[in-house]
């Protein structure tokens, strides 16, 4: 299969995605927390970081981490605010981009000056994307690209970032998704917050789709087939897990529904549809009940398998509803399993030196590429039209594989 018609297929699966989250707020609500959850976890994952996210949502939950996931989960809290609000990138590159650049920025290390993009070079890496902001994931790609490139491949975890922000507002651009707008400062404060619905327009999450079933090299220079076909078979996935989520929705509205008297449960079920992990103490400060209430709801929502115990432990526990419990695994410090995320350095980075930094040998060869793989994505866009025609169907806007020759308003 060609490079145009993987990207056929994968924006067409996106777009089977988006119409579902358009059509239902609370799913889209639900379904982008656990995925930027998720994301966060698999991006530092990538990295070489061990990382469980259940370890993440305790933190979030409590304050508290294992001792082995602690540098790591804060790692994935500073990714995990970019994600969930990326900014505007096309109305505000350069402040959107800082923003992710802080974010992507390892804890502990200071950033070499000379690796610093001026505030010029942004805007360039955001319209190399929304030049083809009408093929979303293209656009986020292409702008990836453009960054990795000037900035020779310094932070791969911002590369991804990059992608998402684009992408989301690249889906904006087509009247679909949200309009991205600046973060208030105080979006960002306290951890609890991180845990309410996403403001974003994203649909593909790179990390997720990379390491789902498998590992794949996140390369923006020359892994767009690799990466088309793992975007599909992920978004494939989800199309399947929002039907659960769906269920789990409508079971907790029975549960609601089901109450009697003066029974609290109503307001339990409003309050896990935007928080859908909590603690005996979180349903007794939210709803002003007695821990005994708090625990005879809980428990009643855990019979009726609306809720899943994430500990395993009797003291110090924590629910959260049972398709993020399962996609979280076991929370283990510095090992393996369901839930965690490392990567390998060196199947990670073919050209990082030692220290996860780009090797100055292929820092040349890369500078000399950029316009190459931009012609090159050009290229092998410029059949789509093709596809599209040969499937029977038009592209929009004058054809789907065709550049934008003005940025779109």
């Amino acid at each position: 299969m060609d490079i145009g018609s993987r990207l056929l297929s994968a924006e067409a699966h996106a777009a089977r995605v988006e119409g579902i989250l358009l059509a239902d707020p609370a799913l889209a609500g639900l379904w982008r927390m656990e995925t930027s959850l998720l994301e966060a976890a698999a991006s530092v994952g990538l990295e070489g970081e061990r990382i469980s996210t259940q370890g993440m949502v305790l933190r979030l939950t409590s304050g508290t981490a294992m001792d082995e996931d602690a540098r790591a989960v804060e790692m994935a809290l500073k990714v995990l605010t970019v994600i969930r609000r990326p900014g505007d990138p096309f109305g505000a590159p350069v402040a959107a981009l800082r923003r992710i650049e802080a974010a992507a920025a390892p804890i502990g290390q200071t950033r070499d000056e000379g690796d610093r993009l001026e505030d010029a070079e942004l805007p360039l890496v955001v319209e190399a994307g929304r030049a083809w902001s009408h093929v979303p994931i293209l656009a986020g790609w292409r702008a990836a690209a453009s960054y990795a490139f000037r900035s020779r491949r310094s932070s791969p975890v911002a590369e991804r970032l990059v992608f998402m922000a684009v992408e989301g507002a690249a889906r904006h651009v087509q009247g679909l998704s949200p309009r991205p707008g600046p973060v208030a400062a105080e979006a960002e404060d306290g951890a609890g917050g991180l845990l309410m619905p996403a403001t974003a327009g994203w649909i593909v999450p790179p990390s997720v789709a990379l390491t789902r079933g498998g590992f794949r090299l996140w390369s923006p220079a020359t892994g767009l087939a690799g990466f088309l076909e793992a975007a599909t078979r992920s978004l494939s996935h989800d199309l399947g897990h929002l039907g659960t989520l769906r269920h789990e929705l409508s079971r907790l509205s029975a549960m609601a529904s089901g109450a009697h008297g003066r029974s609290r449960m109503a307001d339990l079920v409003t309050y896990l549809k935007a928080q859908p992990v909590v603690s005996s103490a979180m349903v007794m400060d939210h709803l002003g009940v007695t821990r005994r209430t708090a625990l005879s709801l809980i428990d009643e929502l855990v019979e009726a398998g609306c809720l899943t115990n994430l500990t395993a432990r009797r003291t110090a526990r924590f629910w959260a509803l049972p398709s993020l419990a399962a996609r979280m695994g076991p929370a283990r410090g510095a090992g393996g399993g369901r839930g965690d995320m490392s990567g390998d350095r060196e199947r990670r980075g073919a050209h990082q030196g030692p220290d996860g930094r780009p090797d100055p040998r292929h820092e040349d060869r890369d500078e000399s590429q950029l316009d190459r793989i931009m012609a090159e994505l050009d290229e092998a866009m410029s059949g789509l039209d093709e596809v599209v025609r040969r499937a029977g169907g038009t592209a929009a806007g004058g054809g789907i594989g065709r550049r934008q020759t003005k940025p779109a308003t």
